[in-house]
């Protein structure tokens, strides 16, 4: 192997794909070694420091993802990027929870090749930065919950039946959250109580009788929020997520674990509270039996709830982002198809924020160096979980590229002009307009007509010029409809129920 270049090892067993890959990289300084399967790739990986592995999942013997592991438990800090035909959540899941650097969809061409690895090539110097180990350990709690929260709503996406999706529920709950057992008790308006459970049948039976003993509480609570269920001193530690069930039921999903694995922090109780309110609101939507498009929209407004539930900024933020991109949608005489990308990639713009931790959200001062790293990697995040979802591909697009800029000064690509994708620089537009507008920890919302001027200002630089004239297009009216009619402050959950809606009738306008 030639010791000059940008070391790069390609794994298939395929070998046209092997032949295409290196081809694409002839000329662009790189020195590619190939093997037709992970056993031959880990024999060379004991032997050379790569700069690039990428490898096809499925292959005979051990798997992509199997080399993965392998690769990271040896050369940690080398970029994986999983080729894969038929992309699935579960192996999403598992590339992104050991360290998968990005996906390569087939097929694929020698352009979408060489622009990855000259994106690995320049997140380099940010890849090796060290982190501290518990902000590390918050990080990736923080990830696998998103993973978690999109692996309920794809089941609910698969018409599971309901008893199956509960305990899919639970397994998921007690992995993500360190749990010994999990429950779900369910109270109908009629007093009747459902009860479902997993794990340690001991511990299992004590959270429902904690959990029968709160009905009271459960009762009278509105919906959306946490309760201790253990006391102090005890061997284990229960909490408690209250959320409404329909019109007139109420659920609690219960976690208890072992008190030497810690108490609950605060983010975990917050997981556990968006993991309530995702299967209650999937449970709701099979019980009336509404199609997977209607499960679709409710999915994805239950995630805009979870994200958004903490951060008191960010309240209402990417169901108005939504209408607004659906606004300017119709300004620029996109067809209904397009709008609806447009409304659902905005309401999906942040999902990688419940990434972040609550500090650095939340700081009212300027971030350090290395908080903003962490804050840029949303983007990044929110995409990877959206990028195996076929039927999300261009709405993944959306939240990859928002924080790009016209002029080809933003993240996380450096994009300009019109390689930005249209769904992406209309977000940008709407959300910029209305992060200027809302208060943020930093500063006070700005004044709506000093809002519209730097918009207009930053038209042909931060802004896609289209996509700026048309925002300023849409009528007065409808923007304070939007910016100040769909607040957290004075319509605390409408936000999403009006993005809800107006997606929904887009659907409807397309089917």
């Amino acid at each position: 192997m030639s010791a000059n270049g940008f070391r790069i090892l390609v794994v298939d067993d395929q070998a046209p794909i092997l032949r295409f890959i290196t081809s694409a990289l002839n000329g662009h300084e790189c020195a590619t070694s190939t093997a037709s399967t992970a056993e031959e790739a880990l024999v060379l990986v004991a032997r050379y420091q790569f700069d690039l592995v990428i490898s096809d999942i499925k292959m005979p013997g051990l798997s992509g993802l199997d080399l993965l592991r392998a690769v990271k438990a040896r050369q940690p800090d080398t970029p994986v990027v999983l080729i894969t035909g038929s992309p699935t959540v579960d192996s999403a899941v598992f590339g992104l929870r050991h360290g998968a650097y990005d996906y390569l969809a087939k097929p694929f061409s020698a352009q979408e090749v060489r622009a990855l690895v000259q994106r690995v090539r320049e997140s380099g110097e940010r890849r090796t930065a060290s982190r501290p180990a518990g902000l590390v350990e918050e990080l990736t709690r923080r990830q696998h919950g998103l993973e978690v929260f999109f692996r309920i709503g794809e089941l609910a996406l698969q018409g599971v039946a309901p008893d199956a999706f509960v305990d899919r529920v639970l397994s998921e709950t007690l992995t993500s959250l360190s749990g010994d057992a999990a429950v779900l008790l369910m109270v109908g308006g009629n007093g009747r109580v459902r009860t479902h459970q997993q794990g340690d049948a001991t511990l299992a039976l004590e959270l429902v009788g904690r959990a029968q003993g709160s009905l009271a509480a459960l009762e009278a609570a509105s919906g959306g929020q946490t309760l201790t269920l253990s006391r102090p001193g005890e061997a284990h530690r229960s909490l408690g997520a209250i959320t409404a069930l329909g019109a007139d039921a109420k659920a609690m999903l219960c976690l208890g674990r072992s008190s030497a694995k810690g108490a609950f922090l605060p983010d975990e109780r917050e997981l556990l509270l968006g993991f309530a309110k995702n299967t209650t609101l999937a449970l709701e939507r099979m019980r009336l039996g509404q199609d997977a498009e209607k499960n679709l929209v409710n999915t994805i407004t239950a995630f805009v709830n979870a994200i958004e539930s903490k951060d008191r900024y960010l309240k209402g933020h990417s169901a108005r982002v939504s209408l607004l991109a659906g606004a300017i949608a119709r300004e620029m005489g996109l067809s209904a198809e397009e709008e609806l990308i447009a409304c659902r990639g905005a309401i999906l713009h942040d999902l990688g924020k419940l990434a972040i931790i609550d500090t650095i959200l939340s700081k009212p001062g300027l971030l350090t160096a290395e908080e903003y790293g962490i804050m840029k990697d949303h983007v990044e995040v929110g995409y990877k979980i959206l990028k195996p979802l076929c039927f999300l591909d261009r709405e993944a697009l959306a939240v990859r590229h928002h924080h790009e800029r016209y002029d080809g000064t933003g993240y996380p690509d450096g994009l300009a002009g019109e390689a930005i994708p249209l769904v992406a620089r209309i977000v940008t537009t709407a959300d910029a307009f209305d992060a200027m507008t809302s208060d943020r920890p930093y500063r006070q919302a700005l004044a709506f007509d000093v809002a519209l001027a730097e918009i207009k200002r930053g038209a042909g630089t931060q802004f896609d010029p289209a996509t700026a004239e048309a925002f300023l297009r849409i009528p007065r009216e409808r923007l304070l409809e939007i910016c100040e009619g769909w607040t957290a402050r004075t319509a605390p959950g409408l936000a999403a129920t009006a993005a809800e809606l107006h997606i929904s009738a887009v659907m409807e306008a397309t089917s």
